[in-house]
């Protein structure tokens, strides 16, 4: 009897790349929410968090540097992509028990080291998975299934943020810890059970010795990317820009969102609850996004949700300069950050269906992963540059900036485009979705 593969049919895909993605959005949330609250709490500055927060995504910012091994060394007899997803899993469980055993307070910097490790195995975890995602979602699937990704991502967020928050508030720090393992494990088990790569080879046999087939393999390898990238119109070139530039208005949904809610003077218990309600207005948000992207077309609900991020920003700021920050009714509040999320969802949703566009699949997880870190260096710089700017200034600062960014941005969206096949480009690589350029068998 053979194992079910969810990836078979339209809806499986849908659903199978949403769970993937929480797998991604646990660990991220738990060191981006719940220890970012909890140092504010603690009194870390907001420059520190800043500087926490953007090394965090530096491995997610360069993780396009060890991407070729996931196109080069299939490891077809292993699973393929399957097989790269349940060992990252694994390890991610495994630094997170280590890090249970880590003495918070007089051994931060290990504490810190090994969040970093951890968010090295949960890049390369994303690594597969986006390689699986663009070789197997049809091309009228792409908007629908970033949006369920990326919902199921903020699932995740929320199950790793809010939820370890309010774990943390009742039985404390390592049980957090244990809670967050426990999250990755169910899924684990998800992925051993229900997913397939279909573009394996279990009965894929060495015919070369191995170290002259990869290097074969990597210039062929090499050649490729390089003309996905420049030889194929200047839909790539341009994603590239495109890809450095914010999601819209982002200070309400990163470091400075956790810290704005510590120094507004929520509780624990009010920080979970509300870091909940704007996760699920998020994930709501990508998978509309998802859907208007495949009806009205991606570019068009991207511009409209990138401005739509501007206005609870705007209001944010305005209501700061009049009032103060904690001068601020607490309804009011929690409606601009629920707001800002569902419009950030709709953006961040589908926007990554554009870099689906530009992507060849013969060498779908490093193309398509160069676009994403390019992504989370943004990331990494913003919360850099707001942190700083809202310790030495002030929030309200932050906000203004953040929101005339969006102006910068919604300059280059009519001139993104899908990218053209290039003339060196194989029959074979253009018909077959399995990436020709991966050569290596395991």
């Amino acid at each position: 009897m053979n194992p079910r593969n969810l990836l078979s049919t339209p809806n499986g895909r849908f659903l199978t790349f949403g769970i993937l993605y929480i797998s991604e959005g646990i660990p991220y949330g738990f060191t981006s929410v719940a220890m970012v609250a909890f140092m504010r709490q603690q009194g870390v500055s907001l420059e520190l968090i800043g500087t926490f927060v953007a090394a965090l995504f530096l491995p997610w910012a360069f993780k396009w540097a060890w991407a070729p091994l996931i196109d080069l060394i299939r490891l077809d007899r292993l699973g393929g992509r399957r097989a790269w997803i349940i060992f990252c899993t694994v390890m991610m469980i495994g630094t997170l028990m280590v890090t249970a055993s880590i003495d918070f307070a007089e051994n931060f910097g290990l504490l810190l080291a090994m969040v970093v490790i951890n968010n090295l195995f949960c890049a390369t975890q994303d690594v597969a998975i986006d390689s699986l995602a663009v070789s197997t979602l049809r091309v009228n699937e792409r908007g629908r299934g970033n949006g369920f990704m990326f919902a199921g991502q903020y699932f995740g967020i929320m199950l790793g943020g809010g939820g370890a928050v309010f774990v943390s508030g009742l039985f404390g720090f390592k049980v957090a810890l244990a809670y967050i393992s426990v999250l990755l494990f169910i899924n684990l088990l998800f992925v051993l059970f229900f997913v397939r790569d279909p573009h394996a080879n279990p009965q894929a046999v060495h015919q070369d010795h191995w170290i002259r087939k990869l290097v074969k393999s990597m210039v062929e390898f090499v050649r490729e990317v390089y003309a996905s990238f420049w030889k194929s119109g200047s839909g790539p070139i341009v994603g590239v820009a495109f890809a450095l530039l914010p999601t819209g208005a982002m200070a309400l949904a990163y470091a400075l969102l956790a810290t704005v809610q510590v120094d507004y003077g929520l509780n624990s218990s009010q920080i979970a609850s509300l870091q909940i309600y704007n996760t699920i207005a998020t994930s709501v948000g990508c998978m509309l996004g998802g859907i208007f992207g495949d009806r009205f077309g991606v570019k068009k609900t991207v511009a409209v949700a990138y401005v739509l991020t501007a206005l609870p920003t705007l209001l944010m700021a305005m209501l700061i300069t009049r009032v103060g920050l904690q001068g601020i009714p607490q309804l009011s509040f929690y409606a601009i950050i629920i707001v800002h999320g569902f419009f950030f969802g709709m953006a961040y949703g589908v926007r990554n269906a554009i870099f689906m566009g530009m992507t060849n699949p013969a060498v779908a997880a490093t193309q398509f992963t160069a676009f994403m870190g390019l992504s989370n260096l943004a990331i990494s710089f913003a919360n850099y540059w707001q942190g700083t700017v809202a310790e030495r200034i002030d929030y309200a600062t932050v906000y203004y900036l953040d929101s005339l960014l969006v102006v910068l941005v919604l300059l280059f969206i009519p001139f993104l485009r899908g990218r053209e096949a290039h003339p060196a480009e194989t029959r074979q690589a253009v018909e077959s979705p399995a990436p020709a350029a991966a050569l290596v068998k395991d």
